[in-house]
């Protein structure tokens, strides 16, 4: 009796070690930033020292107080792991991120403002599964642009000024998906943080059939709090509802709101 009591306890060890965490899915953000530029966006000008979108270190959404690079440097969970220059000219810098208690990779990219057409045109690639990237570290790789789990646009909403057509071929609809491709793009996420986004990026993004997490309804601040409170909310597996609420308490504290903005921001597309 002891015997098999010892065999069905060693079994439950076996089932849990290959159900938990170690055996857990790698899963990999994808952010894409425009950085904020006064001179080729058509934007409400900023001050000029934060709104040349040609240097990142200093850029609004960038290396600004409430940038990307500067706020998620406050949050010692993510580790950086590399930042560099890549080779494609379009983009000034890039950042890799582990996160240091979960199997997490984040992948963050500050592309020159005056670039921003390729910025959006490479956040529809990658929502819609196309344009695979893979990064390696530690004998590890990981698969990021159309294969991220979660794909993210931080910027101005250029599609206020260019029609979505241009950039997504008539070919990619979600009825001529395969069945595999459609419960693959039903896994993945999109957020769109840019003024009205809900308005401007629903139809392209149901198009491809990706889940939406986070779109906006008015004009707004995309700077990286709200960014941040997403990502941390849906790594816990919270409801879109509690990731909504988190995202605009996080907004609502840093713009100095009475109340939680929850106005400005929804987790569906437009109807």
């Amino acid at each position: 009796m002891k015997k098999i009591n010892l065999f069905f306890w060693m079994l439950s060890i076996i089932y849990f070690i290959l159900s938990g965490t170690c055996f857990a899915n790698t899963k990999v953000i994808h952010v894409v930033v425009a950085l904020c530029d006064n001179k080729y966006q058509m934007i409400a000008p900023v001050p000029e020292k934060i709104g040349n979108g040609q240097d990142p270190q200093n850029n609004l959404y960038w290396g600004a107080a409430y940038g990307f690079k500067s706020y998620f440097a406050k949050h010692k969970e993510w580790q950086i792991l590399k930042i560099h220059k890549p080779t494609n000219a379009k983009i000034l810098e890039e950042i890799v991120y582990k996160h240091r208690s979960k199997d997490v990779y984040l992948i963050a990219q500050a592309y020159d403002g005056y670039y921003i057409s390729d910025a959006v045109s490479d956040f529809i690639d990658y929502s819609s599964g196309n344009k695979q990237q893979s990064f390696s570290f530690d004998n590890k790789k990981i698969m990021a642009g159309g294969k991220a789990d979660l794909v993210v646009y931080i910027g101005h909403n250029y599609l206020m000024e260019l029609s979505w057509h241009k950039l997504l071929p008539d070919s990619w609809r979600w009825n001529t998906l395969s069945k595999e491709q459609q419960e693959q793009q039903k896994s993945r996420y999109a957020a769109v943080f840019a003024c009205k986004s809900q308005q401007y990026f629903s139809s392209p993004l149901s198009r491809l059939g990706i889940t939406p997490l986070i779109l906006t309804r008015h004009n707004m601040a995309p700077e990286a709090y709200s960014v941040y409170a997403m990502i941390e909310s849906w790594l816990k597996g919270e409801s879109k509802a509690n990731i909504r609420l988190n995202v605009a308490s996080a907004y609502s504290k840093y713009q100095k709101l009475s109340k939680p903005a929850l106005q400005m921001f929804t987790t569906e597309y437009s109807e």
